[in-house]
């Protein structure tokens, strides 16, 4: 017997290791043990009673401690993933606010810089507008038409008197109308009412003096206020200071103010005093200096048309940024630029260099920044869209997880249940002592007991 018992040990602990490696396996074998007894003990040419007691015992004694132990072992994740349902909602809630926070962070940063970047490009179109619009244009043509129609009459005429009125601005007024912008676009239903404006503001100007002046010193007071009416550059040089785009600006008025002077130098008149003429020329001549410094398109302008074909032909020591005896009211040495139809032509081809390059320059950089700015706002609405569905996605891997370890903790409940359940079996079969050694695994001595 005892031999027969040790070789049904023997195939029940390779039986038992099989079952050891599977979860579902463990609960079969408890669920399955009472068929198993059943199955054997009316299976023709089983065991007597009491081989299927040592055999039984045998069985309990292989297979329950490896079930405890892999059920304490398969209890150690849960304990990783089964928790409080108010720890778990409170972690999850950090974790969605940690998101929700970070996402307002970028959305606020990204805002000031779309912010930023918009009154940039406003500032930039405002510029180009500046020097490209149609009232920009009709004055300019209004100024150039005027400071001709001055040098013919100062040629040809006497300094006579006008009469009341100004038919020279009339006569403009009608011209401009045709005119056309940078685009090639019409101008006529821009001009129609702006010119009646011009026309407005220049006769209350000169009703109070219109007769004591003489008709040169009236077409300088009218471009005069044709350039206020166009812009101040004490205006433009604040905006140049808070916007660099607007330095084009500020140069366009400045060159066109010295070409004004120039003018004005070269007929001279008694409109103002030669020492406010002094002044004005140079504050305008030293702005504009600097705005060469700071300006690419009027230095390049400048020294193409003026360094180069001009004072390298007047054969000067020296190339400055602005050469003041070239550029001076008064003096000894060489040819004189100031007031001279010389300097006066190499003025004007800059100022249409200046106005063609300053332009496309502008253009570009209002291209450039439209461009950015739509990248920038595609990357913001595609941040809008993904953060919301990786919040949704985290939200629902969560709750999969709890569900997930719920459903492990009642497995491992449910295991518990079927191991007591086998154990009550093998205590009413065996006394306690007998069955809590062969738990312990320990040799158990033959004795005889009260059944």
């Amino acid at each position: 017997l005892k031999g027969a018992a040790d070789r049904q040990c023997a195939a029940l602990r390779v039986e038992a290791r099989g079952w050891e490696t599977d979860l579902s396996g463990r609960k079969g074998l408890m669920l399955t043990t009472p068929d198993l007894m059943k199955k054997q003990r009316f299976t023709p040419g089983t065991l007597s009673s009491a081989s299927l007691k040592r055999r039984l015992i045998k069985k309990k004694r292989r297979v329950a401690p490896g079930l405890q132990r892999s059920a304490d072992n398969d209890c150690e994740p849960c304990r990783c993933f089964i928790f409080s349902p108010s720890g778990s909602s409170r972690s999850v809630r950090r974790i969605l606010t940690a998101c929700t926070l970070s996402f307002l962070a970028l959305l606020g940063s990204v805002s000031l810089d779309l912010s930023s970047n918009f009154d940039l490009l406003d500032a930039t179109e405002a510029a180009y507008t500046e020097l490209t619009s149609c009232r920009t244009v009709a004055l300019l043509h209004l100024i150039s038409e005027l400071q001709k129609m001055r040098h013919l009459l100062a040629k040809y005429t006497s300094n006579e008197t006008l009469g009341s009125g100004f038919p020279a601005l009339d006569h403009l007024c009608g011209k401009i109308v045709n005119y056309s912008n940078n685009h090639r676009l019409p101008c006529s239903a821009e001009l129609s009412g702006y010119c009646l404006q011009i026309r407005r503001s220049i006769r209350t100007f000169l009703n109070p003096s219109l007769d004591a002046n003489s008709t040169s010193s009236v077409f300088s007071l009218v471009i005069e206020r044709l350039l206020t009416i166009w812009g101040s550059v004490d205006v433009a040089l604040v905006n140049a200071k808070q916007n660099s785009n607007w330095r084009d600006v500020l140069s366009a008025r400045l060159l066109v103010t010295f070409i004004e002077l120039n003018y004005q130098l070269k007929f001279y008149h008694n409109t103002m005093t030669p020492a406010d003429f002094q002044r004005r020329w140079t504050h305008t001549l030293s702005y504009l200096s600097l705005c060469r410094v700071m300006t690419e398109p009027l230095n390049d302008c400048w020294s193409e048309n003026i360094d180069l074909k001009i004072n390298l032909s007047l054969e000067a020591q020296h190339v400055y940024i602005l050469d003041p005896r070239l550029w001076q009211i008064s003096g000894t040495e060489g040819k004189l630029l100031s007031g001279s139809h010389t300097g006066i032509q190499a003025l004007i081809k800059t100022q249409q260099c200046f106005f063609d390059r300053a332009s496309l320059a502008l253009r570009l950089a209002s291209r450039s920044m439209s461009s950015r700015l739509s990248l920038k706002i595609c990357l913001l609405a595609m941040a809008c869209l993904i953060y919301p569905v990786v919040m949704l996605s985290f939200k629902q891997m969560t709750e999969w997880i709890q569900n997930y370890a719920q459903s492990l903790k009642e497995k491992t409940e449910d295991l518990k249940r079927q191991r007591k359940l086998a154990e009550d079996l093998l205590h009413q079969m065996l006394p306690k002592s007998v069955a809590r050694q062969l738990r312990r695994q320990k040799q158990v001595e033959a004795e005889s007991y009260e059944r």
